[in-house]
């Protein structure tokens, strides 16, 4: 790195730090004490449903084999393998699994901040594979007024409700029972962008999961779409947020090792916790790279347009960095420059990593914010800088259109994840450069690459 680049970045870095501390200390929120993924045991987990009458998250699905009652587990037939050593499934394509979604609450009863109660909450949706009988359904469809129950949107929830929230359909079955005798499954958590929502990338987390694997995704408290819907952007929001993220993710991973660990919880034994990756968007990308610095059960990242070199802040040694890493960008994100991302990632070095970078892409390119079409509407009931924001990635004459990209988002990802965490080295062989459609809109890069040469000025790495 050139000395001007390194002033500049460790002097960005620097400059964040002390708005994050400044912030933290003016809010009440810092909290210098950090477990490193452990927790001292006063937590509680209620596993209920916030969102009306569907069953529990944490009930026992019925005749569900793997309850611990020594019932034999039974392996359904399945259309092709999965990705393991011996098998390459095309990442392209739906896995061989249906998907079922479950939705938990969990308090950390260790971080009880101003309006925290009786901890801090994360609500949290859970994909996995399901049995076979549900591949044709019945499948559910994400509504958001449904969702937005029992979440506080002030004087503004009449005017929400009565605007109408988007909704749209999925390939998911609402607490479908778990496939267990085909597991069990690498564990993948996702983190949100700032002011987004635990399912605002449901394109991506459904494709995970219907390959093998049980992802699992928080609201971050405070940080959610719920708040910029709400209250507008706040810059003092999403600079609080920013120490509680990596903490939410092992907070969660510590649930979801009980979960594993008991007879009671249908998701028994069905998790492979020697396995376990990180992905997220935006500031939820901040969240991915810095989480494997700090808790060393989390084996790769896949950061989709991160926040890279504000990691550092948070115990990050990019040069040195611990885990394979697939960074994911947009050329025209015009919310976190491409330009950032690119020269960041040239600093990381120490681990096998990836580069793709999506021509035309735009910020929400990497989420369903598009699709629920949340610029029109806040453009319609003024929430002010929240609509243009919210619209950056959407546009069908300036971006590449989202859903094609998504397919190419699907397939990277994916690949990399079933590499790393299913042992399939024919699906390392995929992460390369292609040509044909959809995937000539994408260059991807293994390991370095070269200077940036444009109306930024360069990198700075070749002076």
């Amino acid at each position: 790195m050139s000395r001007a680049r390194a002033v500049g970045f460790y002097g960005w870095t620097f400059t964040m730090a002390m708005l994050i501390l400044a912030n933290l200390a003016f809010l009440g929120c810092f909290d210098s004490g950090d477990d490193g993924g452990e927790n001292d045991g006063d937590v509680s987990t209620d596993g209920d449903r916030l969102d009306g009458d569907e069953p529990d998250g944490d009930e026992p699905d019925g005749d569900d084999p793997s309850d611990g009652d020594g019932e034999e587990v039974v392996a359904d037939p399945l259309p092709f393998s999965p990705a393991g050593p011996e098998a390459t499934p095309d990442p392209f394509e739906k896995g061989p699994f249906p998907v079922g979604v479950k939705t938990y609450t969990f308090y950390d009863t260790s971080r009880k901040g101003e309006n925290e109660g009786e901890g801090r909450r994360l609500k949290v949706d859970v994909w996995y594979p399901a049995r076979q009988q549900y591949k044709d359904g019945p499948f559910w469809k994400l509504d958001m007024i449904a969702e937005s129950q029992g979440e506080d949107l002030g004087d503004r929830r009449a005017e929400l409700e009565s605007y109408g929230f988007p909704e749209f359909d999925t390939e998911l079955v609402r607490d479908a029972e778990p496939d267990i005798g085909n597991g069990p499954y690498p564990v993948i958590l996702f983190s949100h962008g700032a002011n987004g929502i635990r399912f605002q990338s449901v394109f991506y987390t459904t494709h995970l999961a219907s390959h093998g694997y049980v992802v699992a995704a928080p609201d971050h408290l405070f940080n959610t779409l719920w708040d910029i819907l709400r209250d507008g952007y706040s810059e003092a929001s999403v600079i609080a947020s920013a120490p509680d993220r990596p903490k939410d993710m092992s907070f969660l991973l510590d649930r979801l090792t009980e979960m594993n660990d008991d007879p009671e919880n249908p998701f028994y034994r069905s998790m492979d916790l020697e396995n376990v990756g990180i992905t997220g968007h935006s500031f939820g990308g901040f969240t991915s790279v810095a989480t494997p610095c700090n808790d060393e059960r989390f084996k790769v990242s896949v950061p989709h347009s991160p926040v890279i070199s504000m990691a550092v802040i948070f115990g990050c040694t990019l040069e040195e960095y611990p885990v394979p890493i697939m960074v994911m960008g947009g050329t025209k994100d015009n919310t976190l420059r491409y330009y950032d991302q690119y020269c960041e990632y040239g600093m990381i070095k120490g681990s096998p990593k990836y580069l793709y970078e999506l021509v035309g892409g735009g910020h929400f390119t990497f989420s369903d914010m598009c699709r629920l079409d949340l610029e029109t509407m806040a453009e319609e009931m003024d929430f002010g800088d929240a609509a243009h924001a919210l619209g950056d990635g959407c546009s069908p004459t300036d971006n590449v259109p989202y859903v094609e990209a998504q397919t190419t988002i699907n397939y990277y990802g994916t690949a990399m994840f079933n590499w790393q965490l299913r042992g399939s080295e024919g699906s390392k062989e995929l992460l390369d450069d292609r040509d044909d459609p959809p995937f000539d809109t994408v260059n991807f890069y293994e390991g370095d690459v070269p200077d940036w040469s444009g109306p930024e000025g360069s990198c700075g790495w070749e002076e």
